[in-house]
C-alpha cells in the first residue's frame, strides 16, 4: 500500500470492522476543479443501511507529482493519475460515492493502514462496481512509434473485434489483425494498451478478483472486464497455430497473468469449493505473483492476502504490520510455508538475496528481464510438486529451527566434495538490432563454447565415457530433461549446437524463429538464466536460476524432497551451510535417500542452513 504526504483530520474508523470511510465526487463541469468530501459510513455485512459504493483500481503513479483536489472543503495533494481518474468518474449533475485507497485510508496511521489492508477483500467484493482507471488516452512523457490519434476508439474497438471471435478458431485473432488493414500497427496499438502500469502492479489481482463486475475506463473510453478476457482469450489461442509470435508482440501475456489470478479466485467464489490449507493456497499465489510489482515491498505479501480464501486471521507470522522489518516479514514467511510443507516451494523460489534474511528463506520476487532474470524450468516446477500432484504422502522429514529461527536442519544427503567446473558467462553483447539469423549464429557460438570446454574437463570424462554420452548428459544437464524424454526444445539443442548442419539463412524461417525463440526462454537472452556444472565425481548439472557459483559449492538431496539444490559451505567446522539455489542434475532428481541408506550406498545426515 502506498503512502501519502497528506495530513488531514479523519474520524478514526472502528476496529471491529463496523464503519467504512467513503469519497464523495461532488458534481461539476469538466474543467472546473475536483472536489469530494470523504465521511465514515456504517459497514455491516447485509446490513440494510450500508452505502452502495464503486471502488476504484488504479495505479498511484509518482507519488512526488501532486496536484490539489479540494476535500471537505480544504486543499488535499493526490496523484495526477488518481486526480485524471476523479475527473473522469465525476458525473455533472448527480453525486458519485466510491472507495479509493489514498483517501480513504488514514495514509499518516500506521495502525488504520494496518487494519484496512487486512479487510481489502471486504471492501472490494462488497463494492457494486470495481472501476478499472487505465490512465488518460496520453501518458506524460511516453514516447511511442504509434499514432495515437484516436488511440482509445481504436484500442476498444479492437479489443471487441478480438473478443468476438469464435473460441474454437486459433486463428480468429489474426484474421482480426490482418482485417485492421495494418496487421503491425493493430499490434503496437494492443502493445501499448497491454503494457500500461496497471497490468503489473500487485495490488489489482484481488481488486478486480474480487470484483462483483468490473468496468475499464482507457481515456473516454469504457469497456467490460470479461470482453478484455475473451479478447486475450483470443490472443492467446494464436499459441495453437502458427502465430505464438503475435500473442508475445502483443503484450497480451502481462493480461494474461492478472486473468489466471482471476479464473482461480472466481472459481473458487462460484463453485463454493472447500477451503484447501492457508499455506497451499498461499503457495499458489505466491507463485503466480512473482513477477508483479509493488512500490512498499511488504505488499509483496500483503496485496496477495486478501485472495486467500482460509482463514488468515490468527496467524501471527503472517499478520500485516508495515512497522515489522522487511526481512522479518519474509522470514516469517518461509517458515508459515516450510511447517506447512512447502520446503521445495519455498527453496525452488530463492532467486534473489536481501539483507537480513536467511538465506533458506525467500521473498519470492524475481526479475523477468534483465541480466538478474531468473524463471523456473517445466522440469524443476514439475518435480517440485511431484508428491503433491500424484497425490503420495512424502517421506517425513520435518525442518527444526533455532531458537532464533536463523536457522533452519534439514536431514539429507551429500554427493561427493563439490563442484569442480563451472561454465562461464557470456558478455551481454547481444545487439538488439540484430536479425533472427544472427541471433541463432550467438546462440550456436555460445552453445558450442560450452560444449568444447566441458568436453576439456577432466571430470566430464569420469562417468561418461565416450564424446557422445557426455554431450547427451550435459544437454540434459542444461535444458532440465531426463533420459527417458524426447522434447522438441531438445531436438532445437541438437539442430543449432550441430557442426554439420547449416542455419537457414532466411531472416523468416518459421523453423529459426522457432529454435530461437525456444532457446531465447529456457536459456535467456544471453544464455546465463543457468549456470552449467560439473562436480568432482562428473555429475553434470545446472542452476534452477541465474546466480554466481563457487567452485566447492555441494549438491544434496534433501529428504522428501524430488529437486537436489546447492549449497555453500561456511563453517565446515559446525556444518553450517549458506542456500543458493536449486538445481538439476539428471541422476539426482527424484532420488529415493532412505532407499538409497538402506543399500548403503549413501549416509543420510542432518543439514543446517543460515
Amino acid at each position: 500500500m502506498e503512502k501519502s504526504a497528506n495530513t488531514v483530520s479523519y474520524k478514526p474508523l472502528p476496529a471491529n470492522g463496523a464503519q467504512i470511510r467513503l469519497v464523495t465526487i461532488l458534481p461539476g463541469r469538466d474543467y472546473k476543479k475536483v472536489k469530494c468530501t470523504v465521511e465514515n459510513f456504517p459497514f455491516v455485512k447485509n446490513g440494510a443501511n450500508d452505502p452502495k459504493y464503486e471502488a476504484l483500481s488504479y495505479v498511484w503513479g509518482d507519488a512526488t507529482i501532486t496536484t490539489p483536489i479540494t476535500l471537505n472543503s480544504r486543499p488535499f495533494q493526490v496523484t495526477t493519475n488518481l486526480e485524471a481518474a476523479l475527473r473522469v468518474l465525476r458525473h455533472k449533475n448527480k453525486k458519485r460515492l466510491i472507495w479509493v485507497d489514498a483517501i480513504c485510508i488514514n495514509q499518516t496511521s500506521i495502525q488504520e493502514r494496518n487494519q484496512e489492508v487486512r479487510r481489502m477483500r471486504d471492501i472490494y467484493s462488497r463494492a457494486e462496481q470495481v472501476i478499472i482507471w487505465l490512465g488518460p488516452e496520453l501518458e506524460p512523457g511516453f514516447v511511442t512509434p504509434v499514432d495515437c490519434v484516436g488511440i482509445a476508439k481504436k484500442t476498444h474497438d479492437l479489443l471487441e473485434s478480438l473478443a468476438s471471435t469464435d473460441p474454437e478458431d486459433c486463428d480468429a485473432a489474426a484474421r482480426v489483425l490482418d482485417g485492421t488493414g495494418d496487421p503491425i500497427y493493430a499490434l503496437l496499438v494492443l502493445n501499448r494498451f497491454f503494457s500500461r502500469s496497471w497490468f503489473s502492479r500487485i495490488w489489482v489481482l484481488q481488486e478486480i478478483a474480487l470484483a462483483r463486475v468490473a468496468t475499464l475506463i482507457y481515456g473516454d473510453r469504457l469497456i467490460s472486464w470479461y470482453r478484455i478476457m475473451s479478447a486475450v482469450d483470443a490472443l492467446r489461442r494464436l499459441q495453437l497455430g502458427l502465430h505464438t509470435h503475435l500473442w508475445r508482440m502483443s503484450n497480451a501475456a502481462r493480461a494474461d497473468r492478472v486473468e489466471r489470478c482471476w479464473i482461480r479466485t472466481r472459481r473458487a467464489v462460484m463453485q463454493d469449493e472447500p477451503r484447501s490449507p492457508a499455506h497451499l493456497e498461499l503457495a499458489d499465489l505466491l507463485w503466480q505473483t512473482r513477477f508483479f510489482e509493488w512500490t512498499e515491498i511488504r505488499d509483496r505479501l500483503y496485496g496477495i492476502l486478501g485472495l486467500v480464501k482460509g482463514d488468515l486471521d490468527s496467524e501471527k507470522l503472517l499478520e500485516v504490520d508495515y512497522t515489522k522489518p522487511v526481512a522479518d516479514i519474509f522470514r516469517d514467511l518461509s517458515i508459515f510455508m516450510i511447517r506447512g510443507g512447502k520446503l521445495a516451494q519455498v527453496l525452488c523460489s530463492i532467486a534473489t538475496s536481501m539483507d537480513g534474511l536467511p538465506s533458506w528463506a525467500s521473498s519470492w520476487t524475481a526479475d523477468l528481464q534483465g541480466p538478474t532474470a531468473s524463471r523456473l524450468s517445466s522440469g524443476i516446477s514439475a518435480h517440485m510438486q511431484i508428491y503433491e500432484v500424484n497425490d503420495i504422502e512424502p517421506p517425513s522429514n520435518p525442518p527444526r529451527f533455532s531458537a532464533d529461527f536463523r536457522q533452519v536442519t534439514i536431514k539429507g544427503s551429500f554427493f561427493d566434495y563439490g563442484i569442480s567446473y563451472i561454465g562461464k558467462r557470456f558478455e551481454h553483447t547481444l545487439d538488439t538490432a540484430m536479425d533472427i539469423v544472427e541471433r541463432a549464429k550467438d546462440i550456436r557460438t555460445r552453445l558450442v563454447s560450452w560444449e568444447d570446454e566441458m568436453e576439456q574437463q577432466h571430470c566430464a570424462h569420469k562417468l561418461f565415457e565416450t564424446q557422445a554420452a557426455r554431450r547427451n548428459a550435459w544437454k540434459q544437464a542444461l535444458l532440465h530433461t531426463l533420459a527417458t524424454s524426447e522434447t522438441e526444445l531438445g531436438q532445437h539443442y541438437d539442430l543449432i549446437t550441430s557442426r554439420t548442419y547449416e542455419l537457414p539463412k532466411a531472416e523468416h524461417s518459421p523453423m529459426l524463429i522457432s529454435v530461437v525463440s525456444d532457446l531465447h526462454s529456457t536459456l535467456g537472452i544471453h544464455c546465463d538464466s543457468r549456470r552449467p556444472f560439473i562436480t568432482t565425481s562428473g555429475l553434470m548439472g545446472s542452476t534452477g536460476v541465474n546466480c554466481d557459483l563457487h567452485v566447492g559449492d555441494r549438491v544434496c538431496a534433501f529428504v522428501g524432497l524430488a529437486v537436489p539444490f546447492i549449497l555453500r559451505p561456511v563453517d565446515q567446522a559446525r556444518d553450517l551451510y549458506r542456500f543458493i539455489s536449486c538445481c538439476w542434475v539428471p541422476g539426482l532428481v527424484n532420488l529415493d535417500l532412505l532407499k538409497g541408506q538402506r543399500k548403503g550406498l549413501w549416509d543420510i545426515q542432518d543439514i543446517t542452513m543460515i
